[in-house]
Parts: C-alpha cells; structure tokens; sequence
C-alpha cells in the first residue's frame, strides 16, 4: 500500500483525524453552551418560551441572511416559525427541549 510507505502522508493523514476530532469536540462544546444559555432557568429543559427568547436574542444582533429575513416578518409570523421550528425539534412532543432534542439526536 503506497499510502503506508509514504513516510510524510500518514503524519497528514493523522493531523487530518486530530483536526477533525478537536473540531467536533468544539461542535459539542457549543452546542452544550447554546443548550445552557437557551435553559434560562437552568432546569435541564427549554420550553417553547425560552426557546423563543433565545433564538429572538441571538437573531437580534445577527446580521446573516437568515437573521434579516426573520427580523423582517411580522411579530406573528416570527412566532409561529420559532413554534414550527421548536415542535420539529421537540422528540415526543413534551412540551419542552432536553439536551437530546437540542443536539439533534
């Protein structure tokens, strides 16, 4: 196998894997973060309101597209997207968010 005889590929090859490691426990790191600003009660669970008041906060001072589009609508219409968006996160369909729904698995 060439690529075993290159002494310089598997050093690449290794700092790709160590790369990709750091970048995915930096994924988790933040999502954990995002989870625990989002829980302003620090109760373990996100309900829909403080779903809303994150997601509002962090799109407030956003200026990517989406943000825009959002800051856009209507009162009304941003609430109904963050209820859609929240029941498609919300496993289950109780009513809050757990560290599970939040990270999507």
């Amino acid at each position: 196998m060439k690529f075993l005889t290159n002494g310089r590929q598997p050093r690449a090859a290794a700092l790709v894997l160590v790369l990709g490691l750091i970048g995915a426990c930096a994924a988790q790191a933040q999502m954990k973060g995002n989870f625990d600003a989002a829980d302003a009660n620090h109760d373990g669970h996100v309900t829909l309101q403080e779903y809303k008041d994150y997601v509002t906060a962090r799109l407030a001072t956003a200026d990517g597209r989406m943000a825009r589009k959002f800051k856009q609508l209507s009162p009304e219409d941003q609430s109904a997207r963050l209820q859609k968006r929240f029941d498609k996160m919300d496993h289950g369909q109780k009513g809050y968010l757990d560290r599970k729904d939040w990270s999507g698995s």
